[in-house]
Protein backbone atom coordinates (compact mmCIF):
# COMPACT_ATOMS: atom_id res chain seq x y z
CA UNK A 1 0.00 0.00 0.00
CA UNK A 2 1.28 3.59 -1.11
CA UNK A 3 2.38 5.17 2.17
CA UNK A 4 1.23 8.86 1.43
CA UNK A 5 -0.81 10.88 3.23
CA UNK A 6 -4.84 10.42 2.86
CA UNK A 7 -5.94 11.92 -0.02
CA UNK A 8 -9.98 12.15 -1.19
CA UNK A 9 -9.48 8.93 -4.28
CA UNK A 10 -7.55 6.64 -1.42
CA UNK A 11 -10.63 7.33 0.73
CA UNK A 12 -13.02 7.00 -1.79
CA UNK A 13 -11.45 3.48 -2.29
CA UNK A 14 -11.51 2.63 1.22
CA UNK A 15 -15.32 3.55 1.85
CA UNK A 16 -16.32 1.23 -1.09
CA UNK A 17 -14.10 -1.92 0.00
CA UNK A 18 -15.98 -1.01 3.17
CA UNK A 19 -18.78 -1.46 1.91
CA UNK A 20 -18.20 -4.20 -0.28
CA UNK A 21 -17.20 -6.00 3.29
CA UNK A 22 -20.17 -5.09 4.85
CA UNK A 23 -22.27 -6.78 2.46
CA UNK A 24 -19.96 -9.83 2.62
CA UNK A 25 -20.50 -10.19 6.29
CA UNK A 26 -24.42 -9.61 5.97
CA UNK A 27 -25.08 -12.19 2.75
CA UNK A 28 -22.07 -14.81 3.34
CA UNK A 29 -22.27 -14.71 7.01
CA UNK A 30 -19.31 -16.05 8.11
CA UNK A 31 -18.88 -17.52 11.38
CA UNK A 32 -15.46 -18.23 11.68
CA UNK A 33 -13.15 -15.79 9.64
CA UNK A 34 -9.87 -13.99 8.33
CA UNK A 35 -9.36 -10.46 7.24
CA UNK A 36 -6.20 -9.52 5.51
CA UNK A 37 -4.53 -6.40 4.61
CA UNK A 38 -1.91 -3.41 4.22
CA UNK A 39 -2.89 -0.40 6.62
CA UNK A 40 0.06 1.80 5.75
CA UNK A 41 -0.79 4.32 7.85
CA UNK A 42 -4.41 4.39 8.39
CA UNK A 43 -6.31 1.60 10.01
CA UNK A 44 -9.84 2.99 9.20
CA UNK A 45 -10.68 -0.28 7.34
CA UNK A 46 -9.18 -2.72 9.85
CA UNK A 47 -11.05 -0.92 12.56
CA UNK A 48 -14.43 -0.82 10.74
CA UNK A 49 -14.15 -4.49 10.75
CA UNK A 50 -13.25 -5.56 14.29
CA UNK A 51 -16.09 -2.75 14.55
CA UNK A 52 -18.41 -4.98 12.69
CA UNK A 53 -17.61 -8.24 14.75
CA UNK A 54 -20.99 -9.35 16.27
CA UNK A 55 -21.22 -11.97 19.25
CA UNK A 56 -20.72 -15.54 17.93
CA UNK A 57 -18.53 -14.47 14.96
CA UNK A 58 -14.63 -15.35 15.36
CA UNK A 59 -12.65 -13.01 13.03
CA UNK A 60 -8.63 -13.12 12.98
CA UNK A 61 -7.12 -10.02 11.59
CA UNK A 62 -3.80 -10.49 10.13
CA UNK A 63 -2.00 -7.12 9.11
CA UNK A 64 1.21 -6.59 6.83
CA UNK A 65 3.75 -4.12 6.71
CA UNK A 66 7.05 -4.92 5.10
CA UNK A 67 8.61 -1.49 5.92
CA UNK A 68 10.49 -1.10 9.11
CA UNK A 69 10.32 2.12 9.34
CA UNK A 70 6.46 2.43 8.89
CA UNK A 71 5.92 -0.52 11.17
CA UNK A 72 8.08 0.54 14.21
CA UNK A 73 6.01 4.10 13.66
CA UNK A 74 2.21 2.01 13.38
CA UNK A 75 3.58 -0.61 16.35
CA UNK A 76 2.42 2.16 18.82
CA UNK A 77 -1.29 3.08 17.16
CA UNK A 78 -1.66 -0.54 17.48
CA UNK A 79 -0.52 -0.91 21.15
CA UNK A 80 -2.83 2.14 22.27
CA UNK A 81 -5.71 0.96 20.52
CA UNK A 82 -8.31 -1.68 22.65
CA UNK A 83 -9.65 -2.84 19.34
CA UNK A 84 -6.48 -3.60 17.65
CA UNK A 85 -4.19 -4.69 20.70
CA UNK A 86 -6.67 -8.13 21.25
CA UNK A 87 -5.93 -11.49 20.86
CA UNK A 88 -7.06 -12.89 17.47
CA UNK A 89 -5.39 -9.53 15.82
CA UNK A 90 -1.97 -9.49 14.46
CA UNK A 91 0.27 -7.18 12.99
CA UNK A 92 3.50 -8.43 11.65
CA UNK A 93 6.73 -6.84 9.74
CA UNK A 94 6.40 -8.96 6.23
CA UNK A 95 5.12 -8.97 3.14
CA UNK A 96 2.10 -10.45 2.31
CA UNK A 97 2.11 -13.97 1.65
CA UNK A 98 -0.08 -16.12 -0.72
CA UNK A 99 -3.73 -15.94 -0.14
CA UNK A 100 -2.96 -19.82 0.36
CA UNK A 101 -2.16 -19.03 3.80
CA UNK A 102 -5.29 -18.11 4.47
CA UNK A 103 -7.71 -20.81 3.33
CA UNK A 104 -8.15 -22.44 6.71
CA UNK A 105 -11.43 -20.16 6.75
CA UNK A 106 -13.60 -17.48 4.49
CA UNK A 107 -11.13 -14.45 4.05
CA UNK A 108 -11.21 -11.31 2.92
CA UNK A 109 -8.16 -9.87 1.85
CA UNK A 110 -7.53 -6.40 0.48
CA UNK A 111 -3.79 -6.80 -1.14
CA UNK A 112 -3.14 -3.47 -1.70
CA UNK A 113 0.09 -3.81 -3.59
CA UNK A 114 0.27 -0.74 -5.55
CA UNK A 115 2.82 -1.73 -7.62
CA UNK A 116 3.01 -3.46 -10.55
CA UNK A 117 1.11 -6.96 -11.36
CA UNK A 118 4.81 -8.51 -11.59
CA UNK A 119 5.14 -12.39 -12.05
CA UNK A 120 6.19 -12.51 -8.44
CA UNK A 121 3.05 -10.16 -7.28
CA UNK A 122 0.82 -12.30 -9.43
CA UNK A 123 1.89 -15.41 -7.72
CA UNK A 124 0.52 -14.40 -4.43
CA UNK A 125 -2.73 -15.72 -5.94
CA UNK A 126 -2.46 -18.99 -7.84
CA UNK A 127 -3.83 -21.12 -5.26
CA UNK A 128 -7.44 -21.40 -4.59
CA UNK A 129 -9.19 -19.20 -1.34
CA UNK A 130 -11.64 -20.93 0.74
CA UNK A 131 -15.75 -20.93 0.48
CA UNK A 132 -16.98 -17.41 0.72
CA UNK A 133 -14.10 -15.33 0.31
CA UNK A 134 -13.42 -11.93 -1.27
CA UNK A 135 -10.24 -10.68 -2.66
CA UNK A 136 -9.58 -7.15 -3.37
CA UNK A 137 -6.54 -6.18 -5.41
CA UNK A 138 -4.81 -2.88 -6.21
CA UNK A 139 -2.39 -2.71 -8.79
CA UNK A 140 -0.92 0.00 -11.00
CA UNK A 141 -2.48 0.53 -14.14
CA UNK A 142 0.75 2.14 -15.96
CA UNK A 143 4.13 0.85 -15.68
CA UNK A 144 7.46 2.96 -15.64
CA UNK A 145 9.27 0.07 -15.85
CA UNK A 146 7.99 -2.85 -17.67
CA UNK A 147 11.01 -4.96 -17.55
CA UNK A 148 10.57 -8.61 -16.46
CA UNK A 149 6.61 -8.42 -16.41
CA UNK A 150 4.57 -10.93 -18.68
CA UNK A 151 4.30 -9.67 -22.14
CA UNK A 152 -0.29 -10.58 -21.60
CA UNK A 153 0.34 -8.11 -19.11
CA UNK A 154 1.45 -5.13 -21.40
CA UNK A 155 -0.88 -6.24 -24.07
CA UNK A 156 -4.09 -6.74 -22.45
CA UNK A 157 -3.76 -4.21 -18.55
CA UNK A 158 -3.88 -5.23 -15.65
CA UNK A 159 -7.27 -6.40 -15.25
CA UNK A 160 -7.88 -8.20 -18.63
CA UNK A 161 -5.01 -10.20 -16.87
CA UNK A 162 -6.02 -10.58 -13.69
CA UNK A 163 -9.35 -11.44 -14.74
CA UNK A 164 -7.75 -14.66 -16.70
CA UNK A 165 -5.65 -15.78 -13.97
CA UNK A 166 -8.43 -15.98 -11.46
CA UNK A 167 -11.23 -17.20 -13.98
CA UNK A 168 -12.22 -19.86 -10.94
CA UNK A 169 -13.75 -16.73 -9.15
CA UNK A 170 -16.41 -14.18 -10.30
CA UNK A 171 -15.15 -10.72 -10.71
CA UNK A 172 -17.21 -8.18 -9.46
CA UNK A 173 -15.62 -4.67 -10.54
CA UNK A 174 -13.02 -3.06 -11.08
CA UNK A 175 -12.31 1.03 -10.37
CA UNK A 176 -9.29 3.32 -12.14
CA UNK A 177 -8.29 6.22 -9.94
CA UNK A 178 -5.29 8.29 -9.01
CA UNK A 179 -4.28 9.31 -5.49
CA UNK A 180 -2.77 11.95 -6.95
CA UNK A 181 -3.65 14.64 -9.69
CA UNK A 182 -0.61 13.41 -11.68
CA UNK A 183 0.15 10.85 -10.15
CA UNK A 184 0.74 6.82 -11.43
CA UNK A 185 -2.97 5.45 -12.49
CA UNK A 186 -3.80 2.83 -10.41
CA UNK A 187 -6.73 0.47 -10.68
CA UNK A 188 -8.68 -1.59 -7.67
CA UNK A 189 -10.76 -5.09 -8.32
CA UNK A 190 -12.24 -7.31 -6.41
CA UNK A 191 -13.20 -11.13 -6.82
CA UNK A 192 -15.24 -13.50 -5.15
CA UNK A 193 -16.11 -17.37 -4.73
CA UNK A 194 -19.59 -16.59 -3.26
CA UNK A 195 -22.64 -16.66 -5.94
CA UNK A 196 -24.83 -15.08 -2.95
CA UNK A 197 -22.17 -12.07 -2.66
CA UNK A 198 -21.68 -12.01 -6.95
CA UNK A 199 -25.35 -11.89 -7.33
CA UNK A 200 -25.86 -8.61 -4.69
CA UNK A 201 -22.89 -6.55 -6.31
CA UNK A 202 -24.12 -7.41 -9.82
CA UNK A 203 -26.59 -5.13 -8.79
CA UNK A 204 -24.09 -2.11 -8.51
CA UNK A 205 -20.31 -1.18 -7.57
CA UNK A 206 -19.66 -0.61 -3.49
CA UNK A 207 -17.66 2.23 -4.39
CA UNK A 208 -19.56 5.19 -5.15
CA UNK A 209 -18.49 7.85 -7.93
CA UNK A 210 -16.57 10.69 -7.18
CA UNK A 211 -19.00 13.96 -6.44
CA UNK A 212 -18.82 16.48 -8.86
CA UNK A 213 -17.82 20.43 -7.73
CA UNK A 214 -19.46 23.42 -9.14
CA UNK A 215 -16.78 25.35 -10.60
CA UNK A 216 -17.32 29.17 -11.21
CA UNK A 217 -16.80 30.17 -15.06
CA UNK A 218 -13.42 32.48 -15.35
CA UNK A 219 -15.68 36.27 -15.58
CA UNK A 220 -13.56 39.15 -15.80
CA UNK A 221 -15.18 40.56 -12.35
CA UNK A 222 -14.27 38.04 -10.00
CA UNK A 223 -10.88 38.49 -11.94
CA UNK A 224 -10.53 42.15 -11.29
CA UNK A 225 -11.22 41.22 -7.51
CA UNK A 226 -8.90 38.57 -7.63
CA UNK A 227 -6.07 40.59 -8.50
CA UNK A 228 -7.27 43.17 -5.99
CA UNK A 229 -6.71 40.72 -2.70
CA UNK A 230 -3.41 39.75 -4.62
CA UNK A 231 -2.48 43.07 -4.44
CA UNK A 232 -2.97 43.47 -0.93
CA UNK A 233 -1.01 40.69 0.10
CA UNK A 234 -3.91 38.44 0.86
CA UNK A 235 -3.07 34.52 1.05
CA UNK A 236 -4.68 31.99 -1.10
CA UNK A 237 -6.98 30.62 1.97
CA UNK A 238 -8.40 33.93 2.53
CA UNK A 239 -8.84 35.06 -1.38
CA UNK A 240 -10.28 31.06 -1.60
CA UNK A 241 -12.69 32.23 1.61
CA UNK A 242 -13.78 35.56 1.02
CA UNK A 243 -14.38 34.98 -2.72
CA UNK A 244 -15.71 31.42 -2.33
CA UNK A 245 -13.33 29.39 -4.72
CA UNK A 246 -11.98 26.26 -5.07
CA UNK A 247 -8.21 26.01 -5.10
CA UNK A 248 -8.13 25.10 -9.14
CA UNK A 249 -10.57 28.11 -9.77
CA UNK A 250 -8.14 30.26 -8.08
CA UNK A 251 -5.16 28.71 -9.35
CA UNK A 252 -7.21 29.65 -12.75
CA UNK A 253 -7.01 33.10 -12.21
CA UNK A 254 -3.52 33.47 -10.90
CA UNK A 255 -3.01 31.66 -14.60
CA UNK A 256 -4.75 34.58 -16.54
CA UNK A 257 -3.05 37.24 -14.36
CA UNK A 258 0.22 35.86 -15.30
CA UNK A 259 -0.86 36.14 -19.34
CA UNK A 260 -2.23 39.24 -18.36
CA UNK A 261 1.50 40.57 -16.98
CA UNK A 262 2.91 39.28 -20.47
CA UNK A 263 0.26 40.70 -22.27
CA UNK A 264 -1.95 37.58 -23.62
CA UNK A 265 -5.00 38.15 -21.26
CA UNK A 266 -6.62 40.57 -23.88
CA UNK A 267 -5.58 38.25 -26.48
CA UNK A 268 -7.26 35.65 -24.69
CA UNK A 269 -10.55 37.32 -24.35
CA UNK A 270 -10.47 38.69 -27.84
CA UNK A 271 -9.86 35.17 -29.28
CA UNK A 272 -13.14 33.83 -27.46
Amino acid sequence: MAHNKDNTEKSRMRDGVLRLFHYWKKYTKPDYYNVVSLPGESFEFELNALDQEKEGEYMTLHMYEKLEKVHSKQKSVVKKSDLLNQEGVFYKNESLPPVSAFANASTFAWYDLCGNPTPKNVELFNNSMAKRSVLVITFADRYRRPAGMDKDVLAFGAVAYMKHKLSKMTFLFSVDYKCKAKGMPMVMMAFTNSKCLASVVSKGSPVRRPKKTNTKKLTPSIFKEVKALIGKGLSNELIMSKLKLHKMELAGYKAARTRELRGGWSKTKKSK
